[in-house]
């Protein structure tokens, strides 16, 4: 049984211009931003979806040189507002961290948003639990 706080399924997906995407391991981040999550006991290790896009264009304001990453937190089950904030803190210190690791030849932001949805309107397939369902039935 899974104790209060841990729902399932936090996504996080990140949006990253070119050049900072390239500097980032993305792989690496993922899994210290899901680690640290996890041990503060806001979710479960494996419920983690990640992903990054690379904008293939894009312009902050009117200044082409600036590079962003913009991550978001996409939770499926309710959590309180303060557990969401903490895991988006969690998100945000993981990737500033990594941007102001080395001295960058253009100007950055770093953003993460908060976006929750209600059960109700989230679906799934997992094969796994096909598998196992198809295992049960054959037994």
């Amino acid at each position: 049984m899974r104790a209060w706080g841990t729902e399932r399924m936090p996504h996080i997906i990140v949006e990253a211009t070119p050049r900072l995407s390239a500097a980032l391991n993305f792989r690496t981040l993922f899994s210290l931003m899901h680690r640290r999550i996890t041990e503060s006991g806001h979710a479960e290790l494996n419920d983690f979806k990640s992903r990054v896009h690379v904008t293939a264009h894009h312009l902050a304001g009117e200044d082409g040189e600036g590079e962003f990453v913009v991550a978001r937190l996409a939770t499926t089950n309710p959590r309180p507002k303060l557990t969401r904030r903490a895991m988006a803190q969690v998100i945000h210190d993981v990737l500033r961290t990594a941007i102001e690791s080395e001295r960058r030849p253009y100007w950055w932001q770093c953003c993460v948003l908060i976006e929750t949805f209600d059960k109700q309107d989230y679906l799934k397939t997992d094969s796994r639990a096909l598998e196992a369902r198809r295992m049960l039935d054959r037994s």
